[in-house]
């Protein structure tokens, strides 16, 4: 990842900067000053739609507080709406760039929905109403984990024993177990974890990877004309899910490091330090499917950077009905015929 990462206990990123301490000092002292009633807290306010005036015809247009981006819809021009960061609400670090367009992602989504042979045919024939790109708010987590680990580990050896009831000698393999303690430390790095409350980590998970090759310092101009989401899952929450992560991670990497033949009973106990978060922005096409005039559309995601393919699909039980059916039927007949012949 390329960039410094940004320590969790550091202030929003709005207040940072290369600020000598004597200039900290003034605005700490003129800060003091103001009273109370008259301060703006951006961590704990209720962030108002936002009214602004398009730079090109000059029609006010109303942004709602989840959208970084808003497009005026008399003359299609695009709008960056810059607003304060919060602990919540950071300004974005990184973007990556959509490498994947429209009609490629209406193609990606025939092409996964025609091999769902278990979903209803209307379905698999279907073709997506809308097809959005949009911005996704994520986090990209880093940090030191440090484990403690108790297994027993098992070690085969061969040995020769008499076979009483061939009477001879045979060989054999058995394992010896002993008990292993230790710790472990690994890096966990380029954990993405999903800053939006529209779309749960379980689904972001289901697109990726993304290749974070393709970083790039965030600019305004590289979400002009995209709809782009600001981040509506708290801080606390997304860190909750890397650290969830994080733990399992490093659960998988100690299963492999355990040495020997075998083992069993592995437990461990990870602490997680030196974390570190940046709010990042991922292409996305969010893409609505209706299939039949009483059924609700279905929400399918296609990565706007690989072209990968996500969603829960329905079955057909009518399908599987008819595949269970012909199998016993199958079984019925092979069980008449074995009795006939």
């Amino acid at each position: 990842m390329s960039g410094t990462p940004i320590p969790l206990t550091s202030t929003p990123r709005a207040s940072r900067g290369s600020t000598s301490s004597s200039f900290l000092a003034q605005a700490t002292q003129a800060w003091t000053a103001i009273p109370s009633s008259c301060r703006v807290d951006y961590d704990t306010m209720t962030v108002a739609p936002l009214e602004l005036s398009c730079r090109s015809c000059g029609a006010k247009l109303v942004v709602e507080p989840t959208h970084r981006t808003t497009r005026c819809p008399y003359c299609d021009t695009p709008s960056v709406i810059d607003r304060p960061a919060t602990a919540d609400r950071p300004d974005p670090v990184f973007a990556i760039g959509f490498t994947v367009d429209g009609d490629q992602a209406r193609s990606f989504l025939r092409s996964y929905l025609s091999g769902r042979h278990w979903a209803p045919k209307a379905l698999r024939q279907a073709t997506a109403e809308r097809v959005e790109g949009v911005y996704l708010p994520a986090y990209l987590y880093s940090a030191v984990a440090h484990s403690r680990y108790r297994a027993s580990i098992g070690e085969n050896y061969t040995t020769t024993e008499f076979d009483a009831k061939r009477k001879s000698m045979r060989r054999v393999t058995k394992t010896e177990f002993r008990t292993l303690e230790g710790s472990h430390r690994c890096y966990v790095d380029d954990l993405v974890v999903t800053a939006s409350e529209g779309i749960p980590n379980i689904e972001l998970e289901a697109i990726e990877p993304f290749d974070l090759t393709g970083l790039r310092r965030f600019a305004p101009a590289m979400i002009s004309g995209w709809t782009s989401e600001e981040p509506s899952l708290s801080r606390d929450a997304s860190l909750g899910l890397a650290r969830q992560e994080s733990r399992a991670d490093v659960a998988r990497r100690l299963r492999a490091f355990m040495p020997g033949d075998s083992h069993h009973g592995l437990q461990s106990s990870t602490t997680l330090t030196d974390e570190a978060m940046d709010l990042v922005l991922l292409p996305v096409w969010v893409c609505a499917v209706r299939w039949g005039k009483e059924k609700e559309p279905i929400r399918l995601l296609v990565s706007g950077q690989s072209g990968r393919v996500a969603g829960e699909v329905p079955i057909s039980w009518a399908k599987i009905a008819a595949v269970v059916g012909a199998g016993l039927a199958l079984i019925g007949l092979a069980i008449i015929l074995g009795a006939l012949l």
